[in-house]
């Protein structure tokens, strides 16, 4: 018999270290939709299969409620694994759990890079070679 390719691994005990709360998440999903260059949002959510007018309230802060699962579709769509979990399990809002400490370690890098306001690019580093004479 051959297995079908719409049956996933086990899940397995998930490392609860390698969780983020929705609010976090909903913060760097924001960021990374911001940037988008002006006019491309809606060729990213049709490429995607991602409902526009919710991907805008949720760039925008302005969705009534919280949405994890379209939340979590838009994260893979930007190339960012997670999954959901609940924790505890009577929790209303679920925490997002990512599948290794390296994406972890990641995400948290640029999501406190967004939040410094102040982003440091690649050639935007002084090199020490260029360093002024005395």
């Amino acid at each position: 018999m051959v297995p079908s390719p719409n049956i996933s691994a086990p899940l397995g005990f998930p490392d609860l270290k390698l969780s983020v709360p929705y609010a976090d998440v909903l913060r760097y999903a924001q960021f990374r939709l911001l940037m988008q260059a002006r006019g491309e949002l809606k060729s990213f959510c049709d490429q995607h299969e991602l409902p526009y007018t919710s991907i805008v309230g949720l760039k925008n802060n302005s969705l009534k409620r919280e949405e994890p699962r379209l939340l979590q579709r838009l994260l893979r769509s930007l190339a960012v694994a997670t999954e959901l979990i609940r924790i505890p399990p009577t929790s209303v809002t679920p925490r997002f759990l990512f599948p290794n400490l390296e994406a972890l370690t990641t995400f948290k890098a640029q999501l406190k890079c967004f939040d410094s306001g102040t982003p440091t690019l690649p050639d935007s580093e002084p090199d020490a070679s260029e360093s002024p004479a005395p």
